[in-house]
């Protein structure tokens, strides 16, 4: 009985049209990340934008030792910006 079930979702799955996959939202203009800000992460933490990639912020949370992927509008910028200490992206 098992293999008639098997059978049969695989030859549904097969008649069904594949298409591909479409962003719903495109990547925005507001995306204001910037290599080297100083942002606040979901958890509370600051970090560092180390890259962004269309609306993705690549951050480097403290006591983390790697890059988190996050949208730019989960994260808030932190004030005062220290830009000036900062070497990234040269």
């Amino acid at each position: 009985m098992d293999k008639i079930v098997a059978a049969y979702i695989l030859a549904t799955a097969t008649t069904i049209p594949q298409t591909d996959v479409v962003p719903t939202v495109p990547p925005t203009k507001e995306n204001w990340c910037t290599a080297g800000y100083k942002v606040m992460v979901p958890d509370g933490r600051e970090g560092r934008v180390t890259s962004v990639s269309g609306d993705i912020c690549r951050v480097i949370a403290d006591g983390e030792a790697y890059v988190t992927l996050i949208p730019h509008y989960i994260v808030e910028p932190v004030y005062p910006q220290d830009l000036k200490n900062v070497a990234f992206g040269h």
